[in-house]
């Protein structure tokens, strides 16, 4: 497909291809079809960067009512007018698909341990947790980027500033993988979301009792009242699963993918090493760039808009493809490589605009944090992406398992 000439050019996001490899196919988007509509769906696809950031900015124009990652099954009923209304009675999805002025006020609710002071008053925390399961990690000789360090420590963070206490963070990372892989389905699939869910739902039960950790947004949820009325126990344990699967699913996939691509070019690797610390931050906003996992979100249109010149009528739906505007030559120099002291102007790793993600300063500290101390500890490793496991997703795409070997320790 990647090859055929424009004229006869398709393009499905949930194609075998798309899931898998697909930066040849937004390639040939960004330069020969920037807006690209798709019949079947009714929807179009934006894949440069400056029409993907502008569709994120503008909130008066486009709806999550529907949220922001289409299943196919969406997409294939059609509908012109007016978005359907999100349904708040009860509320059936995380508070994420909700549009201001309902989304502003529940987060508002929420935001405080997530700000960047709160977050940044953490960092010894997280220094520790990263130094103490490198240290029960190295001596093993060879463990996985992700599954093994990243995502324990992705998981074991999120939980601590949520309030939640997993027995087991290794297994409920392994679920959170398990309940949004693209491919899942049938009973492993109810058994992870069961799984994860009934974790959750058991902590704000407990909170609503007062018992359990403290927790400023769980307890937030609990008393106050961001949709005119209180929310219920299990609507509350539906939205902290928004937060739980966006702090677990994507950072370990950068930072897995990063040392990958940092074994890949020892010469950029020993930069990084001879300007450390100071390297480190823009290190880890190149891994932020080149390796981001989320391929696309999605919106609905609510009144008539033109973006990336084509105008839009309300009811359709737009992919903002977030994996190929961080590949555009119009905003990245040599896009397609790695370079550890890029100068970045904007990012849309995490998204922008009002739903941009609430956990962006403590990815950022957490991925700063284990990319420091991972070189801090260790001189020389391998890293075996034949042994590895690379998903097919249209949400988030990247290295779910990365075993590495640790050939020389610092």
């Amino acid at each position: 497909m990647s090859s055929a000439p424009p004229s006869e050019f398709r393009f499905d996001p949930y194609s075998d291809e798309a899931m898998r490899n697909p930066q040849p196919l937004y390639r040939i988007l960004r330069e020969h079809h920037p807006a690209y509509f798709i019949p079947e769906y009714d929807s179009w696809v934006f894949t440069r960067y400056e029409d993907v950031w502008n569709g994120y900015m503008d909130r008066d124009h486009f709806s999550e009512s529907e949220g922001m990652v289409f299943p196919r099954e969406v997409l294939l009923e059609h509908h012109r007018g007016n978005p359907p209304e999100p349904v708040l009675e009860p509320v059936k999805n995380m508070f994420l698909f909700l549009d201001p002025p309902v989304h502003t006020q529940h987060r508002q609710a929420t935001a405080l341990p997530f700000l960047k002071g709160s977050i940044a008053k953490r960092e010894a925390e997280i220094t520790a947790l990263v130094q103490e399961r490198l240290a029960l990690l190295l001596p093993r000789g060879e463990f996985d980027l992700n599954t093994d360090f990243a995502s324990f420590v992705s998981v074991t963070m999120v939980c601590r500033v949520l309030g939640i206490e997993p027995q087991d963070p290794q297994a409920l990372a392994d679920a959170v993988n398990r309940s949004v892989a693209a491919l899942n389905d049938g009973p492993d699939l109810d058994e992870a979301r069961a799984f994860t869910y009934a974790l959750l739902l058991e902590t704000v039960q407990r909170r609503r009792a007062g018992k359990g950790t403290e927790s400023p947004v769980i307890d937030a949820l609990i008393h106050r009242d961001t949709i005119g009325r209180p929310l219920t126990d299990e609507e509350i344990a539906v939205d902290l699963n928004g937060i739980l699967v966006g702090g677990t699913e994507t950072l370990p996939k950068i930072v897995a993918g990063g040392l990958l691509e940092l074994a890949r070019r020892p010469d950029q690797l020993a930069e990084i090493r001879a300007g450390m610390p100071d390297s480190i931050v823009p290190a880890f906003e190149e891994m932020l760039r080149f390796n981001a996992p989320a391929q696309w979100f999605g919106r609905t249109v609510k009144k008539p808009v033109r973006l990336g010149g084509v105008d839009l009528e309300p009811g359709q739906r737009v992919i903002l493809n977030i994996a190929s505007a961080n590949r555009d030559d119009r905003e990245f120099d040599q896009p397609d490589e790695f370079i550890w002291n890029r100068k970045v102007r904007r990012l849309l790793s995490f998204g922008v605009g009002p739903h941009f993600c609430i956990g962006i300063h403590l990815a950022r500290l957490e991925g700063q944090v284990m990319l420091r101390e991972f070189l801090n500890a260790v001189k020389r490793y391998t890293v075996h992406p034949e042994r590895g496991n690379w998903p097919a997703s249209q949400f988030q795409i990247g290295w779910t398992s990365l075993p590495v070997t640790i050939e020389e320790l610092a």
